[in-house]
């Protein structure tokens, strides 16, 4: 979650609409600004409703705040309880209707008027405008000192708004705003990751190099628990494990972003990349590098184009053609098998050596050799073009988890 409130304004984003506007809306509520509010205020009541419905669906699976604007009617038939009025509208509102909403907020441009919002009700408001901006070209802006005239004279939150982007935004934060409200820059930047990172100051994703896949450990967690999970990755990091991929297909979305979370810091603290099996949603919620997918999982170019071009994307593949079209899509690297039978996928169908080349091979992209691979097999895919190999029973299974890691990575360079 961070300070920054999206406002949205459909006329300045690009390319056919509602498609590239609701492909907007998703890549930033996958960075979970502070909220989005939907401010299509020139719609009719009935096309509000439709992209309402849409947006917070959208803002719904990120788990981002949406702030409906203007059309409280539409907000109660959908179910909202978060609303953006203008002040006027404000004023007319009952009591009653002003207390059935949660989020309640309304934009302001003089102290009086805060004031006022304040005592009828709203739960934040926002202020402006204090930049200059094309959005109000002609009126002077209000500057840092209106925006803490009014921040003293309330005591709810407060937004600034107005001209605000990369080269000012420290000046909202060191003020006593709550935090900032940008509209043409989300609706306008060619990269919404990049720009939200701009903003926020975010580090950059680890760096990723094939060198991350010569010892790739894929968890097992079977009936371990979560502790002894942790523990036994920990054990694997310090025996030269290169990169992680959490799998969990049994956890709800909320326990599996926890522990993405705390799993993610171990292997930051041992520079080594995290990622995420299958699930986009929980990768981008728990800040992880990246996420590997599988054959019938989201595709590839629908993930890259959601999460830009700084986040690892893997794919499995079993043929030249699947690999080949990973790589067009965007994958950053390749899991190639299974190439032995596997503990924990029981159906899994295998590849052979021959098959193993043939594929690695085929694309520039590094790949991994997956599935079934332990310290006794690993000699019989010898030259298979593979730049390391991902294991997960040989590792998590073990009783000294370091040592088997240690041993594995030692074989592991011999072979390749």
């Amino acid at each position: 979650m961070s300070d920054i409130i999206c406002i949205t304004n459909r006329k300045l984003c690009e390319g056919n609409y509602p498609e590239e506007f609701l492909s907007r809306i998703e890549k930033i509520a996958a960075n979970r600004p502070a909220a989005i509010i939907l401010r299509e205020k020139d719609m009719t009541p009935e096309d509000y409703t439709i992209l309402a419905s849409r947006v917070l669906d959208i803002c719904r699976r990120y788990e981002t705040q949406c702030i409906l604007h203007t059309f409280t009617n539409v907000a109660i038939s959908l179910g909202s309880d978060a609303i953006h009025v203008p002040l006027p509208v404000l004023r007319q509102m009952d009591a009653k209707e002003r207390k059935s909403f949660r989020l309640l907020g309304t934009s302001c441009h003089c102290v009086e008027d805060a004031e006022e919002a304040e005592k009828l009700g709203c739960t934040y408001i926002t202020a402006g405008h204090v930049f200059p901006t094309d959005c109000k070209k002609g009126l002077a802006c209000r500057g840092i000192g209106f925006l803490e005239s009014v921040c003293d004279c309330v005591d709810i939150p407060v937004y600034a708004i107005g001209g605000i982007g990369q080269q000012n935004i420290n000046m909202i934060r060191s003020s006593q705003a709550a935090g900032a409200c940008i509209m043409s820059g989300f609706m306008q930047c060619t990269d919404v990751n990049r720009y939200f990172d701009e903003l926020t100051g975010k580090v950059a994703k680890m760096e990723f190099s094939k060198e991350n896949l010569m010892l790739y450990a894929v968890t097992d967690r079977g009936g371990m628990s979560m502790q002894d999970l942790y523990n036994k990755i920990e054990e694997g990091l310090k025996g030269g494990v290169t990169m992680v991929q959490l799998r969990e297909k049994e956890l709800d979305v909320e326990s599996f972003v926890s522990e993405a979370i705390r799993i993610k810091k171990l292997c930051h603290s041992y520079n080594v990349p995290f990622i995420v099996n299958d699930n986009v949603e929980v990768a981008l919620k728990s800040g992880a590098d990246g996420v590997h997918v599988g054959i019938e999982d989201r595709p590839v170019s629908e993930i890259r184009e959601l999460v830009g071009k700084d986040f690892i994307i893997g794919a499995t593949a079993k043929t030249i053609e699947q690999a080949q079209n990973a790589q067009a899509a965007g994958a950053d690297y390749l899991g190639v098998g299974a190439v032995f039978p596997s503990p924990t996928k029981k159906k899994v169908i295998r590849i052979t050596h021959y098959q193993l080349r043939e594929i690695c091979a085929s694309v520039s992209i590094p790949a991994v050799a997956i599935g079934g691979i332990n310290v006794d097999n690993m000699d019989e895919i010898s030259g298979g073009g593979m730049v390391g190999i991902a294991v997960s029973s040989a590792l998590f299974a073990a009783d000294d988890v370091k040592s088997a890691a240690e041993l594995m990575k030692e074989k592991v360079r011999n072979l390749l």
